[in-house]
């Protein structure tokens, strides 16, 4: 047990700097991402660039993609290894320089001569973006659960999420004074948005670099790919608590039906002009900042479990928020607040993504034992594979039901995840391997005694 109490102790003294480190980097990359809000502005550049819903929904379905495949990968790369942060840092060099491309691009003078070629390189440069990001997102949360103290996670998730925000207000300012600029002619003003992405990604990116990682547990051999997917039963038969969390992660990751639509409904539905992508970002990083607080209180106080739960209230609030805002504007005869009373969609959207972010992944970083919390990331990640397909389904949907159908439909699936997550308890970590078990601690799950 002596490496094991070490390397928790490396952790501990790596907490204080580590947790002002990540806030930081996170923070920066979200605030990044905000400029092109995967929500409230991407998806309207999509639509503008290809008039097809379709394509927002795929574009939207990339990204999740992007997160969830190459995380099993990135647990077999890195499950024996033990050092991480390599394996965060230059997947991220590689991935964030696209974004540098996008930004010059989209700034040449001829850029509206030919938007199917814009259209084509701002999907591959995401989808680049999006897989190299969900290579690094298992080391990159091993090396949290190794330093940060479980009592710290919520707060400092919710860190995370405040600071963010508030650097994501600015964002938010940025885009509604951009593309509300006549003066700048489409697509040159989405290239400057690009280029404040990538300066927010560059600094993420030297934050990144700052991250102290202690010297772990080590596996003792490497577990390929086919020898971890031959694992997963007997990984759930022995956490079948892992199982059940995947489950109800799925069930919430229904909402995605609706995600990059809701800003697409208020462009074409009701009107209202594209710059108002960046009041909808301030709505969402309003509730993203506020619910934080919850969140983080929930969490350390009375358990991730909580935070599940009030996640799955808010994937039925979104979608009928978007349903019945709009009738109240028009019964109100307040025609002109359309913009505001809507962008509360978009403030429950926040609460609830930053919600489901921290609690399942504090429930599976308290569930896991520390030799094989790369496996439990990696299969957490990637057996959420069918949430991929919502915004892709979503805009195929709308290729046969209007937005409210859709709408109503997200709704239902998010009674289905109050009632399923009203029955899913607290984590309970698996418990030490016994001395006589302690050399089998490097043994592939299958084969454990």
């Amino acid at each position: 047990m002596e490496a094991r109490s070490s390397a928790n102790g490396a952790g501990h003294r790596h907490t204080r700097w580590n947790f002002i480190v990540i806030v930081l980097d996170a923070s920066f990359f979200g605030a990044g991402l905000a400029f092109l809000d995967p929500v409230a502005v991407l998806p309207v550049l999509i639509e503008r660039l290809s008039g097809s819903e379709v394509i927002v929904g795929l574009m939207s379905a990339l990204q999740r993609a992007g997160w969830i495949v190459p995380q099993l990968l990135g647990a077999s790369i890195v499950l024996h290894r033990p050092r991480k942060k390599p394996f965060v840092v230059y997947p991220c060099l590689l991935g964030r320089l696209p974004f540098l491309a996008l930004a010059i691009f989209f700034c040449m003078p001829g850029a509206r001569a030919d938007l199917q070629m814009l259209l084509l390189l701002l999907i591959v440069a995401f989808a680049f973006f999006f897989f190299t990001d969900g290579l690094i997102g298992v080391p990159w949360h091993d090396i949290i659960a190794r330093t940060i103290p479980s009592g710290l996670r919520g707060r400092f998730f919710g860190s995370i999420q405040f600071l963010g925000g508030i650097l994501a207000i600015g964002a938010g300012a940025a885009v509604r004074r951009v593309l509300a600029d006549e003066t700048i002619p489409f697509p040159q003003n989405y290239g400057r948005l690009f280029i404040l992405l990538f300066i927010c990604m560059t600094i993420s990116t030297f934050f990144l670099l700052l991250i102290r990682e202690p010297r772990p547990f080590t596996v003792g051999e490497r577990h390929s790919l086919p020898q971890i997917i031959r694992a997963i039963p007997a990984t759930f038969r022995r956490s079948p608590l892992l199982l059940r969390v995947i489950i109800a992660q799925n069930i919430c990751g229904i909402a995605g039906l609706a995600l990059p639509f809701y800003a697409v409904y208020a462009n074409v539905r009701l009107g209202l002009p594209p710059h108002t992508g960046g009041l909808f970002i301030w709505a969402a990083i309003v509730g993203s900042v506020f619910a934080s607080v919850i969140w983080a209180y929930l969490n350390d106080r009375r358990g991730c479990t909580r935070v599940i739960r009030g996640v799955a209230y808010l994937v039925i609030a979104v979608p009928l928020s978007a349903l019945l805002l709009p009738h109240l504007v028009r019964a109100l005869g307040v025609q002109s607040a359309m913009a505001y009373i809507y962008a509360v969609v978009f403030l429950l959207n926040g609460a609830t993504w930053g919600g489901m972010w921290m609690g399942f992944t504090n429930y599976v970083l308290e569930l896991a034992p520390d030799d094989v919390r790369p496996l439990f990331l990696g299969l957490n990640s990637t057996l959420a594979a069918p949430t991929i397909l919502m915004p892709l389904l979503g805009g195929l949907l709308l290729g046969v039901i209007s937005y409210e159908h859709l709408f109503v439909l997200v709704a239902a699936a998010g009674v289905l995840a109050v009632i399923y997550t009203r029955r899913l308890p607290m984590p309970r970590p698996l418990p030490r391997p016994t001395p006589a078990a302690e050399s089998d601690l490097t043994t592939p799950p299958e084969v454990r005694p």
